[in-house]
């Protein structure tokens, strides 16, 4: 259904003047966008069926950005990826109470921090990106973990365990996913 639904909307890009030689550029943009699109509405709409909106607004408001930059482990079909979305954000959502500790939130951003410090950018395999583009995207995820990280720490001294919580398992979750593209990439 993605698919089509991008095939349709590269088609009138090149209807309507795009150039029919990016064509399955533009394809790949929309069914990116759209996957995300419909992960993001499913995410909101069951976290509202357990009462964890906020929980769940928040854990995406501090992994998507770093998501964006780190990259990491993909799944092979848009069902996959927005079933293990799901997995992945809840398993966050009820697992964050156990990091509240404030020793061991310090230790998980630390070691948050010294992954993306040293695997930053993870890129597919099947996506190749330039050296400028990977310098930027390494520069984009340390500045990125380094704000999250200062943001938690103020959230835990000034508002809410919580909320310093939720995002320590948000950053580690994304590096989790970078260890993982990583790692999946050396043994193909």
């Amino acid at each position: 259904m993605i698919l089509k639904i991008a095939n349709t909307w590269a088609d009138w890009l090149v209807e309507n003047g795009a150039s029919s030689d990016d064509h399955e550029i533009y394809t790949y943009g929309a069914e990116c966008m759209l996957n995300e699109l419909f992960s993001d509405i499913l995410l909101i709409i069951t976290a509202m069926m357990f009462h964890k909106t906020f929980e769940m607004i928040l854990w995406m408001l501090f992994f998507t950005p770093l998501r964006i930059h780190l990259g990491g482990m993909h799944a092979s079909s848009h069902l996959k990826c927005m079933l293990s979305s799901i997995l992945l954000s809840y398993l966050c959502i009820f697992s964050y109470p156990l990091v509240e500790i404030p020793a061991l939130m310090g230790i998980i951003l630390i070691v948050s921090f010294f992954i993306v410090y040293k695997i930053a950018p993870v890129v597919h395999p099947n996506h190749p990106v330039s050296e400028n583009r990977m310098s930027q995207m390494r520069m984009r995820a340390l500045v990125i973990i380094i704000i999250e990280i200062i943001l938690t720490c103020i959230a835990y001294e000034y508002f809410s365990e919580k909320v310093a919580g939720m995002a320590t398992v948000s950053l580690f979750s994304v590096c989790l996913l970078a260890m993982m593209g990583k790692f999946s990439a050396l043994y193909k």
